[in-house]
Order: C-alpha cells, then structure tokens, then sequence
C-alpha cells in the first residue's frame, strides 16, 4: 500500500477563509454542481442551515501533514466548508506535503520524541501499524466524539483501519470496496453472457480470449501484495485476526494465493503485471498494456479501476463492472483496498478544533461530493449515496450506474483487522511470498508459513 513519492516537501499557503466561488469552480469539472449541492440541496440530504455556533474566537493556527496532493486538496477544503468556518471563523490551517516514506518516519519521530508533531497527519492504512508498537497509540481517541455518526459510515473502510483495542484513532474517507470490470465489447463479441456468476465463467471466458493471440485477461502482481489481500478477503480470511494475530497460512488464505497463481500458470488467461521498484502497482507501463488490450479485465477498489478512465480514456463505453464472482472460498461479493486515514496527533493542543476539521470532511455530503468530483471517489459516508451525482449512468462502464453498484456491495465489506506487525507483514509477504510464487512458482502454503515464522521473529 505504499505510495512512493517525490522528493520535495511543499508547504500551502495558509487556509483561513471558505473557498471562493472561482477557486471551487476550478477544482474539477463537475465542481459547478458541487458548489449548486453544497448551497442548497434537498432537504432529505442536507438539512437548512441554522446560525452558526462560533466556538473559538481567538486566533489559532492548525498544522496538517499530509504525502499527496490530491488529499489535501479534499483536506483543505474541508477546512473551507462552513461546517468549520462557522465554528472557527479565525482558525488557520497550514498544509504541508513530504514524501510518503518521508511524512510518516517524522511523524513517527516526532511523536517518539514527544515533540515537533503536527496537530494532525494523514496516515496510510499499512502504516498506522507503526504507531502501535508503543507502550499507548500517540493519536488522539475519536470513538466518543464520532457518536452516533458510527452508523452513517461504512467502518471496514472509513474506522476499522485506524483502530485498535476498541478505539478508533483516524477517520477515511474512501469506500475503497473491490469490484470487478472487464471489456464488455470483446465479450459480447465472443457471446459470453454477463454479468458473471462465478470464477469457472471467468476463467472459461478468459480462456476463448486468449485463444487468438497474446491477449490476457488480468495483470496479475508479482511484486507487490494488494491482488492476494485483495482475493483473501473474498475467499473469506485477512492477514491478520481480530486480535492481531497473524492467520496468513490457513487455508482460505492459502486458496486465495493458489488462484492467483493457476490464472497465470494453469489456466494461461492473466500475466504478469507490468511493474518496476518505483511503480510497483502501476505505471505508466502498466496503463500502456492495458491500452494495447494486451489485458481486458481488472479487480480493485475505485482509486484503482477509476484510473482507467484517466489513463485509458479512448475505451469508454466499452467496460462494464459488476460485483465479484462466487467460487473462491466463502465468496464474498467484494473486499477492501487501500486508504489514508486523518488523525490528531496527541501533541495537538486543538483536539477539538481538529476533530471538527475531520468531520466537515469525512462526515458530510459537501466534503463527499468534494472529493468526487476531484478524483471519482466514492465515500465511505453513507448519506452521500443520496446525491445524484452518485446516481448517474457512468459513460465510461457501459452507463451502469457505479454509485449503486458500490452501495450494494460496501454492507458485505468484511472488517478490517489492524495488527502492530501489519506493515512488517506486508512488507516481507512481497519478498517471502507474492514473488516467489508468482515469478519462481514456489508453492504458496510453504511460503506463507514462512512468512508467518518471520513475523513471529518481529514480535519476539
């Protein structure tokens, strides 16, 4: 799950004022329609606005460290939506971006240090385990303040990642629920009937499309972990246990690892992604091969399959997406991928400030509506799912309509189990074992064992 980025810290000018009409039209294309929801939507989504509670008068000044562009973008206008403003009319936020590796070892730093953290950072799902290998989790508990809001979020995505031992520590934004896409056009060309049913269609599907050439179906990783978690959690298991105990060689994991490989070696229709050390998930040459529809079917969440539409613009209209098959272990119909999690860091002398921040973003459909219109995010925050922008036909897959396709889908996402090792594990399983399997074709069930004594080794 790690994002490498460059090597250049950037600090934002100050955020002390809402967003203006032009700065919010700019934001994306379909921002004038955000700006028309956020002033004055139905009733039945947004309630009336009532006269603002001003809780802070005096001047305070906010530090928010963030690793993408594209985040804190969705922060900071968060930090410019009235449901902030109108409580902290004098409150600015500085916004600063590092590298990914770089941003989460200062925070680790800092908060070891007990001093120089910010008020609060964005922190990746696989690196929040980091920050539970002391003797307390250094963030600021959220589970009381979140309320009764906990039923208007989807947690395995938006809570379960940044907590542990019962308290919740950050909040997501992203429904980062798995599904699956594929060409429609060459399927219908060929007369297989969709949507499918179980993986036996797809593999017998797949394998009348690689009968005329060098065509695959799915780009299969063979040095990063994400299509195996992925593919674990549909067959019903996790890496890790609700306590946090490493579970990664029982047999629903073992399976998942086993299909991965027999799509590539035994059944012939998926290849090897194509990847190098700094595009380990995609690149440049990854969207490439897509393009030359040298592959033709993709699983993930949104944040991945939407890229199709950016890097693959010339095949709109002709994928279609639907839930995942049954077939593989306990068959759930998705999984969950990836997420950024923003929490306070105990040092915040602004706990309360910064919690209002958090929720003006990953708490209303103003901010939910932001961020889809930046990047095609579809929310964790279930009240959004009632705005029609979510509701339309997507052009892109066929005119399905995604938001609903993802409503239905994310009330089958399983939990999430966080562990102090999740990052090691993570980190070692590419070298242990995705690699070994996927490109030495070693057997996985020895490879996850060993994965398994390597953590144990890390615990002590």
């Amino acid at each position: 799950m790690d994002r490498p980025g460059d090597d250049t810290q950037t600090t934002r000018s100050p955020s002390s004022s809402r967003i203006s009409r032009r700065h919010f039209l700019g934001a994306s294309a379909g921002a004038a329609t955000a700006l028309g929801m956020a002033n004055g939507i139905e009733a039945s989504i947004v309630p009336a606005r009532k006269a603002p509670v001003v809780l802070h008068q005096e001047a305070v000044t906010l530090e928010v460290w963030g690793f993408n562009a594209e985040r804190l973008n969705f922060a900071e206008n968060a930090a410019n939506l009235p449901a902030f403003t109108d409580k902290h009319p004098n409150v600015t936020v500085n916004f600063r971006e590092y590298p990914f590796a770089q941003m989460h070892d200062r925070l680790l730093a800092a908060l070891a240090s007990g001093q120089g953290a910010p008020d609060m950072a964005e922190v990746e799902i696989a690196r929040f385990s980091q920050f539970l290998k002391g003797d307390r989790v250094p963030f600021v508990p959220l589970t009381e303040r979140i309320g009764a809001e906990i039923d208007n979020i989807y947690k395995p995505a938006a809570s379960d990642p940044w907590s542990w031992d019962g308290e919740i520590y950050g909040l997501g934004n992203e429904l980062n629920a798995v599904v699956l896409t594929y060409r429609q056009d060459l399927l219908d060309e060929l007369g297989v009937e969709t949507p499918f049913e179980t993986w036996d269609q797809v593999i017998a599907a797949g394998k009348q499309i690689v009968a005329n050439g060098e065509t695959k179906t799915f780009a299969v990783h063979d040095i990063a972990f994400g299509d195996w978690f992925q593919m674990a959690q549909v067959a019903g298991t996790s890496l890790f246990d609700a306590e946090g105990n490493y579970q990664g060689d029982q047999p629903l994991s073992v399976e998942a690892m086993q299909f991965l490989y027999d799509l590539v070696y035994v059944h012939g229709v998926a290849g090897i992604a194509p990847a190098d050390a700094q595009n380990d998930w995609f690149g440049p040459a990854y969207w490439a091969a897509f393009k030359a529809e040298q592959f033709t079917m993709l699983w993930g969440p949104p944040w991945h399959i939407g890229r199709l539409q950016i890097d693959v613009p010339e095949q709109s209209g002709l994928w279609a997406a639907q839930g995942m098959p049954s077939g593989l272990g306990e068959s759930r119909p998705t999984a969950n991928f990836g997420g950024t999690g923003q929490c306070i860091t105990e040092q915040s002398q602004y706990a309360d400030i910064c919690y209002d921040l958090i929720a003006a973003g990953n708490l209303s459909v103003e901010g939910a509506l932001y961020d889809f219109n930046q990047r095609t995010v579809y929310p964790a925050y279930i009240p959004a799912y009632e705005l029609p922008e979510l509701q339309e036909p997507s052009e892109y897959f066929s005119g399905a309509v995604i938001g609903e396709l993802y409503a239905s889908v994310a009330p089958d996402l399983p939990p999430f189990n966080q562990s102090p090792y999740f990052n090691d594990a993570v980190q070692a399983m590419v070298r242990l074992v995705i690699t070994p399997v996927m490109t030495d074709r070693e057997e996985p069930e020895p490879a996850l064992r060993a994965l398994g004594e390597e953590i144990a080794q890390i615990a002590g």
